[in-house]
């Protein structure tokens, strides 16, 4: 009982001791006189411990936990076809400004963005970007090494923009610029990158495919009026026919306005071939007002009236009979549509008979009328410059020369005269 009465003493003591007290800022620290504790007796029953189990659960309770981050949640990226807003954006090599620009993005162009990286997209290489690997490593075009360095140019200063492993295939030639490289296209998985500033979303990646279809149908609008375009110019007034001319272009500047680009070149060469048509017609009207017309040129006149004035149904052969004059005249010296007719004469033949329409669906019919006699048929026509449907069961001789029948059973001419 004694050593029990000591030990609660000492701690009762040691508290009051722990309590210490100031009068005020500057007071000295006092502690109460140990004397004047009594000592108290306490029953063993009195002082109850919880558990062991009970004093770790009170541990626990009494401790702050520590407090952890909310794990981040990468959602994943939906590419998406971009467009770009702005003039000579740059694509560069990584998504940094010190990077090595690839090219520059006109206002307008499509790419297929399939990543981010801070301030940037990943996009697809565009279409004609080329790539590059150390001939070496290269073996009738499958690839001998791991993780071969693929460059943005043929020399080793160049940026790596990928790698290649021991098998794979790949499809180029020795390059150009330097036979010591083999040129390919960006292997599967390349990425270059543009500012996010400058990209807008106009739908899912598939929209590029789509807009990529219809801006090469306007692009061959745009040739093809091109190219006619420089064979009627070398044509005089009275042999130029710019009514499909004025189509194609007409076709790209009304339903191919979502390519700015095209649509300007297509209007611009428009006014300018209009321009030019007007002037020669001034001057042939001109030069026809101080002349008298003899009677072949009168004959001429009314040929190539009808000729200028044609039907849906002769506008059909235009292209092909465009194709052999060109023909013709790239061995003849250039000379011109009239002469390429009058040398078809020279070799021209008759043929009488009935004249029928030929509307049957086949696929490379060689003409749009049949002559029959005694309802055989004997050949196939067409023309360019004679109206064949006024001709309709009724029994002509027509001039023809002799054209390709596409391996029909009766052979193809091109109406040249009725008579």
């Amino acid at each position: 009982m004694s050593k029990r009465l000591s030990y609660v003493s000492i701690a009762l003591g040691l508290c009051f001791l722990s309590n210490v007290y100031c009068d005020d800022a500057n007071s000295e620290i006092a502690a109460p006189d140990a004397s004047t504790i009594e000592p108290v007796e306490i029953q063993p029953n009195e002082i109850l411990l919880p558990p062991a189990d009970d004093q770790t659960a009170l541990i626990q309770k009494t401790v702050t936990p520590a407090i952890t981050a909310a794990p981040v949640i990468e959602r994943p990226f939906s590419p998406f076809t971009g467009k770009v807003k702005g003039k000579k954006v740059r694509l560069r090599a990584n998504a940094d400004l010190d990077s090595r620009v690839i090219r520059e993005l006109s206002r307008s162009d499509l790419v297929v963005v399939n990543g981010e990286k801070g301030d940037f997209y990943a996009v697809e290489p565009p279409a004609g970007i080329k790539a590059y690997v150390f001939r070496s490593f290269v073996l009738d075009g499958v690839v001998e090494g791991t993780r071969v360095n693929v460059r943005l140019e043929p020399s080793l200063d160049a940026p790596v923009i990928g790698h290649l492993n021991n098998g794979d295939r790949i499809k180029g030639g020795i390059s150009s610029l330097n036979n010591k490289w083999y040129e390919i296209s960006p292997p599967s998985g390349t990425r270059f990158y543009v500012a996010k500033e400058f990209i807008d979303s106009i739908g899912g990646p598939e929209v590029k495919a789509h807009l990529d279809k219809r801006r090469n149908v306007a692009e061959q609008l745009l040739d093809a009026a091109t190219l006619l375009t420089q064979a009627e110019m070398k044509k005089s007034y009275r042999e130029m026919d710019i009514d499909r001319i004025k189509h194609n272009y007409q076709t790209v500047i009304n339903e191919y306005s979502d390519f700015p680009d095209l649509h300007d070149k297509a209007k611009e060469a428009f006014n300018v071939l209009q321009e030019e048509y007007t002037q020669r017609k001034i001057a042939f009207l001109e030069d026809k007002s101080g002349e008298k017309v003899s009677g072949d040129d009168e004959k001429s006149s009314s040929f190539l009236e009808i000729a200028l004035n044609p039907t849906d149904r002769m506008k059909m052969w235009e292209p092909c009979e465009e194709a052999i004059y060109l023909g013709w005249a790239t061995r003849n010296e250039d000379r011109s549509l009239n002469e390429f007719y009058e040398d078809q004469k020279q070799n021209a033949v008759k043929v009488a008979g009935i004249v029928e329409a030929y509307s049957a669906p086949v696929k490379k019919k060689p003409g749009d009328f049949i002559v029959k006699d005694k309802d055989l048929p004997l050949a196939y026509v067409y023309s360019t410059h004679i109206n064949l449907q006024e001709y309709v069961g009724k029994k002509v001789t027509l001039l023809v020369t002799p054209r390709s029948n596409n391996n029909f059973a009766f052979p193809a001419y091109f109406v040249l005269s009725v008579e």
